[in-house]
């Protein structure tokens, strides 16, 4: 897709280094002393040196260290390493390339988990050049779904794993199945925790919001304080999606639920993804006059933002629609979710960019 002449993948080991996994790259296996079609092999990566600091010497191990995509466009006219030789290439990058694009592959819990490299882009008449800025976004966001496939694959490893172990001892060591059982069950609590995440988003799903909701009714039921619940609408989302495409739409969703998700930092808030384009907030122990003011925040916030996505610059709105009540017996959940999402009708309906409070519709 990008054109490159090679590329290869890295995974972290236990033994806190990067083995390599993957090569697709006949000019690597000549370069290393083989022939075309030939496997290659390249030695373990440290991400620490000798003194327990991070390895930042290599990219490779460097991208994983930082958590940031690193480039080089041409490795000979770098002015930092001595070209004449071949050791600072071997220690800069594991082997003598031109143009590097370094994408580290991340978990959720922003840990490294591997490196994706691809080596030597190259033009329409095969010449090699640096990579272009599109090719990073488009590797950055295929690297972010790898991590999630990953790291969901070495999760459900993990239990496959524990059940193989379980099988073995059940009939022999009752200790020992005792805490294999206790092991499953947080590999079982950790894979409940993904299933809760929206993948294009990163943030809390539906599912999750549902379960939450009921929840922080009934406690707000027994304590009597009030309770506001938001819904957020990103206007004309279609029209990004038809223009510029599903990716762009993806990675703009992803932008905005960042943005929501850092707007609420207390312990007791929750942000979810509604459905397509939608959000939705729990607020507990927010009143009428603090939640419109809130959200109205959010708004000129969002407003005022650029988002980038897929290599293009995008302006968006948000319509919020904001219901807020102290629960009582004799009321549902879902009547006060009924009256924000007629409030969020209402700020569509009124021309969108706009703040509606289920008090202004009585």
């Amino acid at each position: 897709m990008v054109n490159a002449d090679g590329g290869t993948l890295y995974l972290v080991t236990d033994r806190s280094t990067l083995r390599f996994a993957i090569v697709l790259n006949d000019t690597l296996s000549i370069a290393q002393g083989g022939k075309t079609g030939e496997p290659v092999s390249l030695p373990d990566i440290p991400l620490t040196n000798e003194h327990g600091e991070p390895n930042v010497r290599n990219i490779a191990s460097r991208a994983a260290n930082e958590s940031k995509t690193l480039v080089i466009d041409d490795v000979y006219n770098r002015t930092d390493i001595d070209t004449s030789g071949t050791r600072h290439f071997d220690e800069l990058t594991g082997y003598r390339s031109r143009s590097f694009l370094t994408v580290p592959l991340t978990s959720y819990h922003n840990e490294p988990i591997g490196v994706l490299q691809l080596i030597n882009a190259k033009d329409d008449s095969g010449e090699v050049v640096p990579f272009p800025g599109e090719v990073r976004e488009l590797i950055e966001a295929l690297a972010a779904l790898a991590a999630v496939a990953l790291e969901n694959k070495q999760l459900l490893d993990e239990q496959e794993d524990l059940k193989r172990q379980l099988e073995r001892e059940v009939d022999e060591r009752t200790e020992e199945l005792k805490g294999a059982l206790e092991k499953l069950s947080e590999a079982h609590i950790i894979l409940k925790e993904l299933n809760t995440i929206d993948a294009v988003t990163g943030i809390r799903n539906r599912q999750y919001f549902d379960e939450v909701f009921d929840q922080e009714w009934r406690r707000a039921v027994r304590q009597q304080y009030p309770m506001t619940v938001m819904l957020l609408d990103i206007d004309h989302f279609k029209k990004v999606n038809d223009t510029y495409g599903h990716l762009a739409g993806d990675e703009c969703l992803a932008a905005v639920a960042r943005e929501i998700d850092s707007n609420f930092n207390r312990p007791s808030d929750v942000v979810a993804r509604y459905g397509g384009e939608e959000f939705v907030v729990i607020l507990p122990y927010v009143d009428y006059e603090n939640a419109m003011r809130v959200a109205d925040q959010l708004r000129v916030r969002l407003a005022d933002r650029e988002i980038r996505a897929d290599g293009h610059q995008l302006g968006i709105t948000v319509s919020i629609g904001l219901a807020t009540r102290i629960p009582n017996d004799n009321e549902a959940s879902r009547e006060l979710l009924a009256e924000a999402d007629e409030a969020l009708y209402a700020a569509k309906f009124r021309g969108r960019n706009l703040v509606v409070g289920g008090n202004e519709l009585a």
